[in-house]
């Protein structure tokens, strides 16, 4: 019996012991998490705080550069127009002062075809704006472009960073079809975020083209103020 009550003793006094490092390995874990999660957080603020280049500020589908070089801009008419990458000159309504203001403006590219539908279905949907599917013989056109600010009024409201613009025929006219009819079409801004930085502004316009068609123009600018042309692809 006394020799039972030794061995009870014994295991009694081993449990308690693992018990004791049980605690003390899960005490080291928890110091471990901690630190390692505290390591992750400053980690993230600084990458964070790094991301943000003091030039450059983004916003929805746009980015502007705040010290960009003002572009040089050249004239353009109907019967010639710019080409991709060439900046021209547009009128662009300010609300601060109720009135229209020459902008400088581009196109830097123009992609479609492929997934392009399904892309500015996307990004219409993200923007709150309407999607209009395309007829069988039509699809949809993302245009990349740029617009300087920098001479712009953006006032305390600040500015959304949208043109307007217009699909027309190599005349300015309406595109004519095979059949003899005219079409037309209205073209999208994308981003509708606010800007208060004089800048240059990257952005995207979408807009419905005729398959196949690259006989058209781009015509930017508020009609009956000062519009600039660009040759479609």
């Amino acid at each position: 019996m006394k020799k039972l009550r030794c061995l009870l003793a014994v295991a009694v006094l081993l449990g308690m012991c693992s018990a004791c490092s049980s605690e003390h390995t899960a005490d080291n874990n928890r110091s471990v998490d901690e630190r390692e999660s505290s390591s992750v957080s400053v980690s993230s603020q600084e990458e964070v705080s790094g991301e943000q280049s003091v030039s450059e500020v983004s916003s929805g589908l746009s980015h502007i550069v705040k010290d960009a070089e003002k572009p040089e801009v050249s004239p353009a008419t109907v019967e010639k127009p710019l080409s991709v990458g060439e900046w021209g000159i547009a009128a662009k309504f300010c609300t601060s002062n109720d009135r229209y203001v020459e902008v400088p403006v581009r196109i830097v590219s123009i992609r479609r075809g492929g997934d392009v539908n399904e892309e500015v279905r996307r990004l219409m949907e993200q923007e709150n704006h309407y999607y209009f599917e395309p007829d069988e013989n039509e699809e949809y056109a993302i245009a990349e472009y740029e617009i300087s600010l920098q001479d712009f009024p953006v006032g305390e409201g600040g500015t959304l960073c949208d043109i307007t613009a217009f699909i027309t025929g190599e005349n300015g006219e309406a595109l004519v079809l095979k059949d003899g009819s005219y079409w037309g079409t209205s073209v999208s801004c994308l981003d509708e975020s606010t800007y208060y930085y004089e800048g240059v502004v990257h952005s995207l316009m979408a807009f419905r083209i005729i398959k196949n068609r690259t006989d058209y123009l781009l015509t930017v600018g508020e009609y009956g103020e000062t519009q600039t042309f660009f040759k479609g692809q």
